[in-house]
């Protein structure tokens, strides 16, 4: 079972407590997958447990009304679909005219007013047709319809949580996604899928931890191989000197460390230092490395 899906039925798990939250949370679903043919009403889910929870839903919300479940195969799908109907032109009416008759933030009708009824809505439109990457993978969250009303709902909603969801096209349908780790993180909290928030934030960490130690080991790297490199440039020199003269020839000072620096490759200035007798400071031994670099120049 692949992440999306286990968000998925972590989700079909996750039960609104109040009616104003319930109604949001079917009104999602009827946008995605909803239809109001006068004497009924349907609203169709490919997964079963979802069903079963519009169902609950519609039961919480409208105990008064006529429903039944109805499962048959799909054309484009290898799976069943299960429809969810309210029976009677008199129910049907009902549950249609609740949900337009919900609290919104202006006008437009777009908006719901409540903030929890909004992530209800999220919740209800991520588990229509919603899909979370693996984190493991990449950070992408999306919701797509081919509806541009329902994707302009969706993208405005999940703005007024404090998000920044964004849309694009793909295929005929339009897709509201997020492909930012902390705003994923966020948004799987306030639909109410901490396990999969865990599971994300998880890989994060490990991520982030990867990251620091590869950023380490990169500096190391480079570090080594920049010693390693000046220590052949000061090697190359002093053997250009030993061509011309023996070191016993140089200053007592730079002959040390001309010596020290060939029988040590690897040794950095202030390890150097420390050989010396006595012990000199890493700018005393640079200062006697430049004196033998400059030297074997002047041999040219």
């Amino acid at each position: 079972m692949g992440f999306s899906e286990e968000t998925k039925r972590e989700l079909a798990h996750v039960y609104p407590e109040t009616n104003c939250c319930r109604l949001a949370e079917l009104s999602a679903y009827y946008d995605f997958n909803g239809y109001h043919f006068g004497s009924y009403l349907d609203i169709n889910h490919f997964m079963p447990l979802i069903a079963r929870k519009i169902l609950t839903l519609t039961k919480q919300v409208f105990p008064e009304a006529a429903t039944q479940v109805l499962v048959q195969k799909a054309r484009a799908r290898k799976n069943q679909v299960c429809t969810v109907r309210v029976l009677t032109k008199q129910a049907a009416e009902e549950f249609y005219q609740a949900l337009r008759d919900q609290d919104y933030l202006d006008d437009d009708k777009k908006v719901l007013a409540k903030n929890c009824c909004q992530r209800a809505y999220v919740r209800g439109a991520f588990l229509s047709h919603g899909s979370v990457t693996n984190p493991e993978r990449t950070y992408h969250l999306e919701i797509f319809t081919e509806k541009s009303e329902v994707a302009e709902r969706v993208l405005l909603t999940i703005n007024s949580l404090g998000l920044s969801a964004r849309m694009t096209g793909r295929k005929g349908d339009l897709v509201v996604y997020l492909k930012d780790g902390d705003q994923i993180v966020t948004l799987l909290n306030l639909m109410g899928a901490h396990k999969a928030l865990l599971h994300v934030e998880n890989v994060r960490i490990v991520k982030d931890m990867r990251n620091q130690v590869n950023r380490l080991v990169n500096c190391e790297t480079a570090n080594v191989d920049k010693t390693i490199k000046a220590a052949v440039a000061q090697i190359e020199a002093v053997e250009k000197i030993q061509k011309h003269m023996d070191l016993s020839e140089l200053p007592p000072k730079m002959a040390e460390i001309a010596r020290l620096r060939v029988e040590n490759p690897y040794a950095s200035l202030k390890e150097l230092g420390e050989m010396a007798e006595p012990p000199i400071s890493k700018s005393g031994v640079s200062y006697r490395i430049q004196q033998l670099i400059n030297m074997s120049k002047s041999l040219d």
